[in-house]
């Protein structure tokens, strides 16, 4: 065997050598954002502190470094015909040898490496090292069957599951390479669980190896690891290009048509992001094979163009779906993933519309598919019951599904903006990555400790009343969450690609050593359990601190340093606020961002609404009286100018200091508390708004809180029973309190009379009627001011 590989290790090598030289203009860091001109630090250049997410992560660590690495090698050793050890089991879920075997041990190497650069702690690199070695000689044992005399097993193969010769060099994996050979031409294999014949996302599984491996390399400097992944890169360009070579009906490369029609297979068709990897392999090796290998993911048949173009067909009427095989309503998290790989491919090819594509695409999910706590994808009337599935343009009231969005698509989501970020610095991707952070993936993770399961959700359900469940060994979801919570620093800073600048993003608990650039950063700070936090800098020289002001901040958003406000520190709420100074050891920068209880309509329906406490989605608990679909409060009796909502509250804070609200309705008070709480009580993430009269303060106008018509729901695709355009629309109260906070009673007054004339000349008040109502905001003064 030794004769037969060392040939091919030098051979690569030198390809890999020769390919370098060719392409030595190749720059930037490695890994993702690499040549962005904002990029991210190095997991083990923040060191996350005390607090929500630290929670999180102790409790996933825990599971990670307890759990028995060697039952991820069970079926790859089968495959490649080594021996394993006696009483060891497989992971079980959807690693019990079906056809998505071994993608979860991709998300375990990722999650090892991440769980290493977190802290240092050898017992993760340690099994991280091994796992590496074991799929190194796995490779080596299936490659060499290609050389075998007989044509058939390996030497000294030990399973029957290795009866099979690989068509191409360097594959590993947990299942024949048949399995992935089988979904292009010529037998187009379609889903489904025949092992023999069928097949499940199986670049999905490629990639999430090849991810973990990269991972590997990147955070621990797994070389050994880069060896394996570039084998499977080679494997993946021949099995692209060339394809299933030795099938009967073979007719010679696969076609861009050929491509297009195995992406655009459900579910089958799902490789992941396995278009983000080659480019980053292409950047290690120089190597343009794998650049090219990139873009053959590219789905150009049914979405790529569209998504170049800005034509949302996320979801179709059956009349005019694009594509051969596509169906009406795409799968969310087959789709998100495939728009980062365009990302990379963009990095390093510098072809504008990859990007064009992936902005555009994110654009049709924020805002128009987006839920409060940061998801999407969901059931409606009329659709095929399958909360996986993306929902129709600007449907969230009439999305709100059985099951909800699922944990792995917001994972995705979260990626795609960062990625956004570092080539586009718009605030609002950072907006979005902090609302699904601190809800959809701290609230994957129950709180409390297993070693025996990862306690991870799947979907996370927004009909009210409904329960999360925790577990998900062997799932997708149960993966990416083992990522989510060994990761938690990774967006906390950034920086600019010539140093000149540091982008502070989130509000977390962390310590920064950026040794190149001779500074170290050090955030205090219990948020989001508070609403202050200080940065301590160590270090001297110029630097630019670029401080994000959420989105959310309404009023009192405050900088200091050393002890002096900054004076420009009123930057608008949905942008970054540049502190440019010579920085010397010690200077203390103070941020102050007031938490303030606000309301968040659903695009189609105004009056289901959420409530939110700075970026944290608050649920209701308890399930909502049997003749009613929502909880329902009237809230606006209680404003004052400031138009917080937390006078219509009591507030406690819980022993970790989690705040919870409680409410008055019309069946008693109401329990409000913090998404991220990982539990199964029963909860709503939306309650209905119910505002009968028109009132300021205690004064009643005794006049009717009518609607405007705005024309909603405005679908682009039909929902049963559902009339769209429909004529519903904000009250005047939501358009009036939409304009909170008001600095005096008098602007108060003139937003009034404003809003009542727009009213009046709409025909939903009379004149009459419009005077009585600024006739009583005037009177109102009183019970308005604080």
């Amino acid at each position: 065997m030794a004769r037969i590989n060392n040939p091919l290790r030098a051979l690569a090598a030198l390809a890999i050598s020769l390919a370098a030289l060719v392409t030595s203009t190749i720059t930037g860091d490695p890994g993702p954002g690499g040549t962005a001109p904002v990029r991210p630090f190095r997991l083990d250049q923040v060191q996350l502190g005390n607090g929500l997410l630290q929670e999180k992560r102790d409790r996933i660590k825990e599971f990670v470094q307890a759990y028995d690495e060697r039952r991820f090698l069970v079926l790859f050793n089968n495959q490649a015909g080594r021996p394993n050890p006696d009483g060891v089991e497989v992971p079980g879920g959807w690693e019990d040898g079906g056809l998505l075997s071994g993608h979860w041990t991709g998300h375990y190497l990722t999650a090892l490496s991440q769980a290493y650069a977190d802290q240092g702690e050898d017992i993760f690199k340690t099994k991280l090292n091994w796992m590496v070695k074991e799929l190194a000689l796995c490779q080596d044992a299936i490659t060499a069957r290609m050389h075998d005399a007989n044509g058939t097993k390996g030497i000294n193969s030990t399973s029957s599951a290795a009866d099979w010769v690989p068509t191409h060099p360097g594959y590993v994996g947990a299942l024949p390479e048949d399995t992935v050979l089988r979904l292009g031409p010529p037998r187009w294999a379609i889903y489904g669980s025949d092992l023999s014949k069928n097949t499940w996302a199986p670049w999905y599984t490629q990639h999430k190896i090849m991810r973990g491996l990269l991972d590997a390399y990147y955070n621990t400097n797994n070389t050994q690891a880069l060896d394996v992944v570039v084998k499977m890169a080679d494997w993946a360009h021949l099995a692209l290009t060339i394809g299933d070579k030795n099938q009967p009906g073979y007719t010679g490369n696969l076609t861009r048509s050929d491509l297009n029609y195995m992406w655009d297979l459900y579910i089958a068709g799902e490789f992941g992001g396995a278009n983000e990897v080659f480019p980053e392999i292409y950047q290690i090796t120089g190597d343009p094979r794998h650049l090219e290998t990139s873009k053959a993911f590219d789905n150009r048949e049914s979405l790529f163009g569209a998504a170049v173009d800005d034509n949302d067909i996320l979801v179709v009427p059956a009349d005019r779906i694009p594509g051969r095989r596509r169906a009406q309503r795409l799968h969310a998290n087959t789709h998100v993933p495939q728009f980062i790989g365009y990302m990379s491919v963009f990095e390093h090819s510098g072809e504008q519309e990859y990007f064009d594509a992936a902005k555009n695409f994110y654009g049709w999910v924020h805002p128009h598919r987006h839920f409060a706590h940061g998801g999407t994808g969901g059931n409606y009337p009329g659709s095929n019951k399958n909360s996986e599935l993306f929902q129709n343009r600007d449907n969230i009231a009439n999305a709100i599904a059985e099951d909800g969005a699922e944990t792995c698509t917001t994972y995705n989501l979260l990626k795609l903006a960062r990625y956004l970020f570092l080539h586009e610095h718009n605030a609002t991707y950072m907006d979005n990555y902090e609302r699904g952070l601190f809800n959809m993936i701290a609230g994957s993770r129950a709180d409390e400790s297993s070693t025996e399961s990862p306690m991870l959700t799947y979907f996370q359900p927004l009909t009210p009343g409904s329960s999360r469940e925790y577990e998900n060994t062997g799932t997708c979801c149960g993966g990416s969450g083992m990522e989510s919570h060994t990761k938690y620093q990774e967006t906390v800073y950034l920086r600019s690609a010539d140093g000149s600048a540091l982008w502070v993003n989130l509000f977390i608990p962390s310590t920064l050593e950026w040794a190149e650039k001779g500074f170290a950063v050090k955030q205090e700070t219990s948020f989001p359990r508070a609403d202050t936090a200080k940065l301590t800098i160590t270090g001297d020289g110029p630097l630019d601190i670029k401080l994000r002001v959420p989105a959310w901040i309404r009023r009192g958003f405050q900088v200091i340093v050393n002890g002096i406000p900054v004076s420009d520190a009123t930057a608008s709420p949905g942008t970054y606020l540049t502190i440019s100074r010579t920085w010397a050891s010690g200077d203390v920068v103070e941020v102050k961002m007031p938490f303030t209880l606000r309301i968040e309509r659903a695009i189609d329906r105004p009056d289901i609404q959420a409530l939110l406490w700075g970026p944290i989605l608050l649920q209701t608990i308890g399930a909502p009286p049997e003749n009613q679909t929502y909880h329902q409060l009237s809230l606006y009796s209680h404003l004052k100018l400031d138009g917080d909502y937390v006078r219509a509250a009591t507030v406690q804070l819980s022993p970790k200091g989690d705040p919870v609200f409680t409410f008055a309705s019309n069946v008693g008070n109401l329990i409000a508390r913090p998404y991220y709480i990982g539990d199964t009580q029963a909860a709503s993430a939306y309650f209905r708004r119910v505002e009968p009269n028109i009132v300021f303060g205690s004064l009643d106008t005794k006049i009717a809180n009518r609607k405007r018509n705005d024309g909603l729901p405005r679908y682009d695709v039909p929902v049963a029973n559902v009339t769209s355009p429909g004529n519903d629309g904000p009250t005047f109260l939501d358009v009036v309190w939409d304009s909170a906070p008001f600095e005096t009673h008098d602007a108060f007054v003139r937003t009034v009379n404003d809003v009542v004339k727009s009213f009046v000349a709409q025909g939903v008040f009379t004149q009459e009627e419009g005077e009585t109502i600024v006739k009583g905001a005037t009177d109102a003064k009183d019970g308005l001011e604080e």
